[in-house]
């Protein structure tokens, strides 16, 4: 009796194992194993994974490719969404941010890689601020914690160099050098450089890079660096009323034609 008594109590413990087994199977992540990690420092730009503050992982899911960044120290979630592209540049439904408490601080709404509607929210719960998009623009709208509609209020205004583009325009045709590419002996043709930066809420440029620079074009990086390091301060980007920090991304192209 006792061998059918352990007998019994070993296909108990079986299965118990082989339900928590399913359990825990059914409670995976649905994280693809072509999860990518990303690790930057406390200005968002990318760094090693030894001196990081915060990082982020991308992976499939559900034919998108969604994105979670988050702060290392204590793995709080501060910012989620899903994308066309693994480069994560094209949004495709919801992006969420969050609060530290863990209330929703941000949602954007993107289709095809172009937004929507952005609604903000105070740690409280409360709505903030709304922006619809338009074709010709946005529509802005705010409210303070009581509810009440703040005038002329600005969810969110990007960085611009002063003037806007046809300042930026003015400023290229007077201080850019037209013939670096054609001195490098760049062949005929169009060399493009991305520039990344920071402006600081009163404008002030730093952390100048050229994070994209043609092969043929070498000097081409370096006097794109020289412009926006030189040029005058920008006017600062606007998100919920406040002067905010703004990694900025500058395109400056050279062209080598025949004869």
């Amino acid at each position: 009796m006792r061998k059918v008594a352990d007998v019994l109590a070993w296909l108990q413990v079986k299965r118990i194992l082989l339900i928590l087994t399913m359990f825990v199977s059914y409670t995976l992540p649905t994280f693809s194993q072509d999860t990518t990690f990303k690790y930057y420092n406390k200005g968002w730009q990318e760094c090693n994974k030894d001196t990081a503050y915060y990082y982020s992982k991308i992976f499939e899911e559900n034919g998108l490719w969604a994105k979670k960044e988050l702060r290392i120290k204590d793995n709080l979630l501060l910012k989620e969404g899903t994308y066309l592209d693994r480069e994560c540049k094209k949004g495709q439904g919801i992006l969420k941010s969050y609060w530290e408490n863990g209330t929703l601080k941000k949602s954007v709404v993107f289709e095809l890689g172009k937004k929507q509607t952005a609604t903000s929210f105070y740690e409280s719960g409360k709505k903030k601020g709304e922006i619809l998009y338009t074709g010709t623009g946005s529509e802005q709208h705010g409210w303070d914690e009581n509810g009440v509609e703040v005038p002329d209020y600005i969810v969110e205004k990007e960085a611009m160099f002063p003037g806007g583009m046809n300042g930026w325009k003015s400023y290229l045709e007077k201080k850019l050098d037209p013939m670096v590419a054609a001195r490098a002996n760049a062949p005929i043709g169009i060399y493009t450089v991305k520039v990344q930066f920071i402006v600081d809420k009163d404008g002030s440029i730093s952390n100048v890079q050229a994070i994209e620079v043609p092969e043929a074009c070498k000097p081409c990086g370096k006097e794109a660096v020289r412009i926006i390091k030189n040029g005058p301060k920008w006017e600062a980007a606007i998100e919920d009323n406040k002067k905010v920090l703004y990694q900025a991304l500058q395109y400056l192209s050279w062209q080598v034609s025949a004869g």
